[in-house]
């Protein structure tokens, strides 16, 4: 018996997460109470574009537009108001009528909106056995350089295990069955880098006769590794950097 109690309420609460997940946005995020309703959704629009874009839908599904002002991001339609608003890179859309919409109308103006965005890349492995593989690989190369700086000024050297204080996987890309790209982020000690933008002003400083700042932080860098399967194992072939700097 006690089984059954355990078991049965983990299924009706799998049931209820699939059952949520499967609404869309503006389902999930609608909201009533006597007076008012309101839902939301995300699009990749501008907040301009949405209230320019909006009005001959809504008519079109049977609103009663009143007026949209697309330079502040808002319109009427009868009950019905909607303000969009940034958010960070994506625009918010709010839908809220007054009296109360049930939640189908109110979901059925809000889903005109489109333009959803792209649902977050799931995280990158972080392979330990990949990773211990490209920090000797990357130790015996002994350094790296950002392609398109003039001879190398941009550039990151590998001493020893302890010079990668930070090694974090950020893509994977397969560019063919026996080529891969891999974007990895690095933080490693100041000292053993060289960073154009910074050290050409460091120097110009102490031309001048000031103190030359000492730059104590670690860096931070992007780099790409290009592997090759050679026999049965992968062989990096190359690596450079695509952006570094010390960090804040």
């Amino acid at each position: 018996m006690r089984i059954h109690r355990i078991v049965i309420p983990t299924a009706l609460c799998l049931i209820a997460a699939a059952a949520l997940a499967s609404e869309p946005e503006c389902a999930v995020n609608y909201k009533s109470d006597a007076t008012s309703a309101t839902t939301s959704v995300l699009t990749t629009l501008a907040p301009r574009e949405v209230i320019e874009m909006l009005p001959r839908k809504l008519a079109a599904a049977g609103a009663s537009m009143d007026w949209a002002t697309p330079a502040k991001g808002i319109l009427k339609a009868g009950s019905l108001d909607v303000r969009a608003d940034a958010s960070g890179s994506v625009t918010r859309v709010v839908f809220h009528t007054s009296p109360a919409s049930d939640k189908d109308t109110l979901c059925r103006y809000a889903m005109l909106v489109g333009n959803p965005p792209l649902p977050a890349a799931p995280p990158v492995p972080q392979d330990a056995a990949l990773i211990a593989q490209m920090k000797d690989d990357l130790l015996k190369k002994h350094q790296i350089v950002q392609p398109g700086i003039s001879r190398g000024l941009n550039n990151a050297t590998f001493r020893s295990l302890d010079d990668f204080l930070q090694f974090t996987l950020t893509g994977i890309k397969n560019l063919s069955d026996v080529k891969r790209e891999y974007n990895v982020s690095l933080q490693v000690p100041r000292e053993t880098c060289s960073i154009a933008s910074e050290d050409l002003d460091d120097s110009a400083v102490a031309m001048l006769g000031q103190a030359e700042s000492h730059r104590t932080k670690p860096a931070r860098a992007d780099a790409t590794l290009i592997y090759e399967k050679n026999g049965a194992a992968w062989k990096l072939t190359d690596a450079f950097l695509t952006h570094i700097e010390t960090m804040k």
